[in-house]
């Protein structure tokens, strides 16, 4: 058993390092592969080990465990603070909201971050690398109109129309914020 261990943690230190890994910290790095290792364990034991063997108590343990694990994993690789926007700015914004940028095909991936209306301008800020990027910007005075309504993937969201380009949006926040967002732009609805 210390052998495996010895060796996981050799293949964790030098992986980074034979591949030039170096868009994590190795700290991030090893946190990620830790919560990826530990998520699919809990769900192989879920899965192939009888609950008798578990035992019920364990074995529901460690459902909550698994939800824990993929929330601190989600958390970890997607969740863009107002704290580090506003380091990124040197600035607070005047509004900020947690969504994902809908892609213009169907097949491209979702861009989730934190949407930031700041300066005259509406910025989308992620995670990439381990570190806050600025994803997405545009100039409010090239928005045309905005649209409050559920967006192509059905959830509800909101669009922003320049042009001909239609920009999507997805949020659970807005219903809330909606006022306070329009507010901000300083848009005419």
């Amino acid at each position: 058993m210390i052998i495996i261990a010895f060796n996981i943690g050799i293949w964790i230190y030098l992986l980074p390092k034979l591949y030039n890994l170096n868009i994590l910290s190795v700290e991030e790095y090893i946190l990620k592969f830790i919560l990826r290792v530990l998520i699919v364990g809990i769900f192989f034991v879920l899965v192939f080990i009888p609950r008798a063997v578990v035992g019920v108590l364990n074995y529901w343990l460690l459902f909550v465990a698994l939800v824990v694990v993929v929330i601190l994993y989600i958390f970890n690789s997607y969740y863009v603070s107002k704290k580090a926007v506003n380091k990124i700015i040197n600035d607070t914004s005047d509004f900020s909201i947690l969504c994902e940028k809908v892609p213009f095909d169907a097949e491209g991936e979702f861009t989730r971050g934190r949407l930031v209306v700041y300066n005259s301008m509406l910025l989308l800020y992620k995670k990439q690398k381990g570190k806050v990027a600025l994803a997405w910007s545009k100039q409010i005075s090239e928005i045309d109109s905005l649209e409050f309504a559920k967006v192509s993937t059905k959830k509800k969201g909101f669009k922003i129309i320049c042009g001909k380009e239609i920009f999507e949006f997805s949020t659970y926040f807005l219903k809330i914020d909606q006022e306070v967002f329009i507010k901000s732009l300083d848009f005419e609805m």
